[in-house]
Order: C-alpha cells, then structure tokens, then sequence
C-alpha cells in the first residue's frame, strides 16, 4: 500500500511516532482523532491520496443535541441525521442524537458536559446562554463543536452552519411590509425564546426593515412562547384582544397550528398578515389555506450534511473548503408555489 519510506516522511512531518502512523494505516487503535488528523494532513501535503488512509481510521463518535423531534423542524432534522449513513460511513463517523430541552438550561449543561467525556464531536444546536458557552468553552479545546441552526460564538466552536438568521428576518419584514401594504399597522412578533440566538437576530433583521422601509407597520409587541405550541396561541389570543388593529403576525418558531386556529376562531383569517418559518405538512395546509401568507423555509438536510462535512474537514477526513461560519440557503414559499408534495 504506502512504503515505509513514505511513512517515516509522514511520521517526521506531523511530528508524531512513526508506530502512530504504522497504527492509522493498518487501523490499530490507540491513536487520538487529534493524532490521526495530523497523520491524514501530512498524507494529503505530501500527495498521498487522503482515502487511502481513511477505511483505516477508528470510526468516530459524534453526539448531536437538539429539540425533540415532537416539533416538526427537528423530526426533519433527526430524519436528515438518519439518512446520510453514507456520508457518514464515507467519513468514519458515527452520529448519536441526543434530545434536550432548550428551557432547562442547567439541564442542557450537565447533558454537554456527559457527552463530552465520551464522544469525539458535538453537533448542537441550543440557546445563546452564558453557562451554555462557558461549558462549550471548557470542553473546546479536546471536544470540537459545531453550533447548527441557531449559534453561539462565544462558545469555541469550530464552526457555525445554518442559514443567515438576520437575513431571513430582513425577508420577512420585507415582506410583511409589501403585504400590509402603504396603510401600514400594527404588528405583532413571536419568539421562541429570546436567548436562542437565530430567533433574536431574526428579530432584529425584521425590525431593522420595517423601520428602514415600512415605518407605518409599527410593532406593538415582542413576545414568547417558550417554544411550547399550545402557549403561543395563548399569548396571540392575548394581543389580539388588547390590540384589535393588528394587521401583521411573525412568528419565528413552534406553534403555528395554534395561532392559525387563533385567527381563524376570531374571524380575522383574511384580515392578518401571518409570516412563519419551515415548510412542514401542517403549515403546507395553512399555506394552501391562506391562512399563512408565507413561509420562509430551510433545508435540514443540507444542513445536516454540512455539520458532519465540517467535523470531516477538523479530522482531516474530508478536503477543506469554506471558512468557520457556513450560511446554507433558504427558500420562499407563498401559495402559488408550495410543493405539492410532503418532504417530511
């Protein structure tokens, strides 16, 4: 297969023992992913071909934490995780899905801190929460992470991958606008939770557009549903009775069933602009309904691919391409060009 010659040369390069690339070619344990990427970089600079290596290597274990699939977005992912097995076997890697509750913040901590000890990589994606990063910090520098969907910077992460959160806000206002049309009105917005950062840079993209360019939809609240479904028809219900002109309602995450049947029982269906993000069978109906006037939608699947790719890439299993943050694109959809058919 490779020389011994060559593998001196690799071994001298990467400043590793010669045993330790003997025991990544012929894939006999006992090396660290860290010594293992350095033996797969030298093998690539000196002109080695990297896969050559790669069916040799341990296969690595990667932990991923997010939402439970009970919310639709996450079933998709959780879906999206399962089928890339290829992938995956192309990579050696493994990925292990670990379900947790974003509300629960030391709860989340203590589940990175025992995933930690006992995987290669961590793919999660959770609220923006100091004692979240601080953990993530901690365990950076033996552990790489990658934050999905929504980020955290201050964590040490490797790298963020997930779309451009401001810039699908700024869609939203946009749009928001341009349906309320010149009368303007009052406006409404539903986070999730505030701390995760992908809803409050939402937020801020959909602010920042409407007072540039539409400054007579005004924004009478900002609220949270705490990512519960059931609460974020409760809260609506509540505005809409204390503010009876609202013309405009963005929510950015769970609970779209129920502020639809909000709407629909107060008879404003077709007076109330409502804007919401992912494009799940339910939503489809309120779309097809008009009921939901637009649906900013991302790709868990891609998304998904381009976590593990980026691990691939920190284990030098994968070529390298892009930087640290990799924004994956969105897409809109009103009724006249929703899929026909379920994607899940």
């Amino acid at each position: 297969m490779t020389n011994r010659t060559t593998l001196i040369k690799i071994a001298k390069a990467a400043g590793v023992s010669l045993s330790t690339v003997d025991r990544v070619v012929n894939r006999r344990g006992g090396v660290s992913p860290k010594a293992e990427a350095k033996v797969l970089e030298w093998a690539s600079r000196l002109n080695l071909d990297r896969k050559i290596f790669r069916s040799h290597l341990r296969n690595l274990r990667i932990a991923v934490l997010m939402q439970s699939p009970h919310n639709p977005f996450y079933q998709a992912m959780r879906d999206a995780f399962s089928d890339l097995s290829t992938t995956l076997a192309d990579l050696s890697l493994t990925c292990f899905l670990h379900y947790i509750d974003v509300t629960d913040i030391p709860a989340t901590r203590k589940k990175i801190e025992e995933v930690a000890e006992s995987y290669d990589g961590i793919i999660l994606t959770c609220p923006d929460d100091p004692r979240l990063s601080d953990a993530l910090r901690l365990i950076s520098g033996r552990v790489p992470v990658v934050t999905l969907v929504t980020d955290l910077p201050n964590s040490g992460r490797i790298a963020y991958v997930g779309p451009d959160n401001r810039q699908m806000g700024r869609v939203v206002g946009e749009l928001m606008g341009r349906f309320i049309g010149p009368g303007g009105g009052d406006v409404v917005i539903v986070l999730g939770m505030q701390r995760i950062s992908g809803h409050e840079e939402r937020e801020m993209g959909f602010r920042s557009v409407l007072r540039e360019r539409f400054p007579d939809c005004r924004i009478v609240l900002s609220l949270e549903s705490g990512e519960d479904p059931a609460r974020a028809g409760e809260v609506v219900a509540a505005a809409l009775k204390r503010h009876p002109e609202i013309r405009g309602i963005y929510n950015v995450s769970a609970g779209n069933v129920a502020i639809a049947g909000t709407i629909e029982e107060m008879g404003l269906a077709q007076k109330v602009v409502m804007i919401t993000h992912e494009l799940t069978p339910s939503r489809r109906r309120l779309l097809r309904d008009g009921v939901l006037d637009a649906i900013i939608d991302q790709n868990p699947r891609q998304e998904a691919l381009r976590a593990i790719e980026m691990l691939g890439r920190h284990f030098q299993r994968a070529e390298p391409k892009g930087s640290e943050t990799e924004h994956t694109p969105f897409d809109i959809f009103i009724r006249e060009n929703c899929p026909a058919l379920d994607r899940g």
